[in-house]
């Protein structure tokens, strides 16, 4: 399940992953909120919420368009789609991945998203 080919470009057309994935039933709800640190990023609060620092996620570092209200459906270029794949592997999710062609606006959304 796991992509060994690197950016593949073809006639101009850039490939992309759609990744859809979901924690195993009966996950702990602290291990989901791990995971979903991890991933997404979270807010932290100090001293009473005088400070509040930005904690990053996975998702900072790539860009990607995440398919709203649903975030458990990701789309990312082919180049980053195994930096997400291991980390759902760490937390054993099941994961479902299809290669996609990216079109014209896809790569717009990249931009938008870039880290």
């Amino acid at each position: 399940m796991f992509l060994t080919s690197i950016f593949n470009v073809k006639n101009g057309e850039e490939k992309g992953i759609i990744i859809a994935f979901r924690n195993r039933p009966k996950t702990p709800v602290r291990e989901i909120k791990r995971f979903c640190n991890r991933l997404f990023g979270y807010k932290d609060h100090s001293q009473k919420g005088k400070y509040l620092y930005e904690r990053k996620g996975l998702l900072d570092e790539i860009p990607h368009i995440l398919i709203n209200p649903i975030r458990s459906v990701v789309i990312v270029k082919k180049e980053n789609a195994e930096k997400i794949l291991d980390f759902l592997k760490e937390f054993d999710a099941e994961v479902y991945t299809k290669e996609i062609t990216l079109e014209k606006e896809d790569l717009k959304k990249f931009e938008e998203n870039k880290p």
